[in-house]
């Protein structure tokens, strides 16, 4: 019995050692669909209460999820290097704004799947135009028409 029990153990610690290593962070994702910041990471400023600094996935127009709400991630729209972003999550109010190299990026609002930025110089041009379509689609895509005749 002690060599069965003996031989169980060096099994299970030979698998522990030969298992690939998971991201300490990949499970520990909150209700915005944010990550922890790896240990390091600079930020603009102190989030303050009740706020924190997370790391989402970018989800690019494009993407077949970019309109899956059920896909956690920011939506971003135009020239972006990486595919994590970094915003501000309160615990109340969720998503406020993203950062790139402590610079706040173009807000474009909320469309069907989430929030939408840009960080492309061409696309901010447009940014007014854009969020005044998003909100014909937040319209009609929530049900209500623009007349009940």
């Amino acid at each position: 019995m002690k060599t069965a029990t003996k031989i169980a153990a060096a099994f299970l610690a030979a698998a522990m050692t030969l298992a690939p290593a998971a991201n300490a962070f990949e499970g520990d994702v909150d209700w915005t669909g944010g990550r922890p910041l790896p240990p390091g990471t600079e930020v603009p400023f102190d989030p303050g209460y009740a706020s924190a600094f997370k790391m989402y996935d970018v989800i690019r127009l494009g993407d077949p999820n970019y309109r899956n709400a059920q896909v956690p991630g920011v939506r971003v729209v135009g020239k972006f290097e990486g595919d994590k972003i970094v915003c501000l999550m309160n615990a109340k109010g969720g998503l406020t704004g993203c950062y790139v190299d402590g610079q706040p990026v173009t807000n474009l609002g909320w469309g069907r799947g989430g929030m939408r930025v840009t960080t492309d110089p061409v696309i901010e041009r447009f940014a007014p135009a854009i969020k005044e379509i998003q909100k014909f689609e937040a319209q009609f895509s929530s049900g209500s028409s623009l007349s009940s005749r």
